[in-house]
């Protein structure tokens, strides 16, 4: 899995998200060509506190208060849902 196949299958999966907009990234400093997708799944619990397995997606936020910072989204291996943690 690559970031720019997690990028397609997602917004197929949900054709109004703004997750991966240029203006999207833009806002938090992120490059789509310096994300990454880890090797391994990971189970997380969301906000709601269901479990999903899901993809990890490593970013470099360069606008981030203090400095660049290293972030991690995930998404639901089923059904590309953005989850929320």
């Amino acid at each position: 899995m690559t970031a720019y196949t997690l990028m397609a299958r997602h917004n197929e999966e949900h054709p109004h998200s703004h997750f991966f907009d240029k203006e999207t990234l833009s806002f938090f400093g992120e490059r789509l060509s310096e994300m990454r997708v880890l090797k391994d799944t990971a189970v997380i619990k969301d906000v709601t506190g269901h479990d999903h397995t899901c993809y990890v997606l490593s970013s470099l936020q360069h606008k981030a208060p203090g400095g660049p910072k290293r972030t991690y989204h995930y998404f639901d291996v089923n059904n590309y849902d953005h989850v929320i943690v």
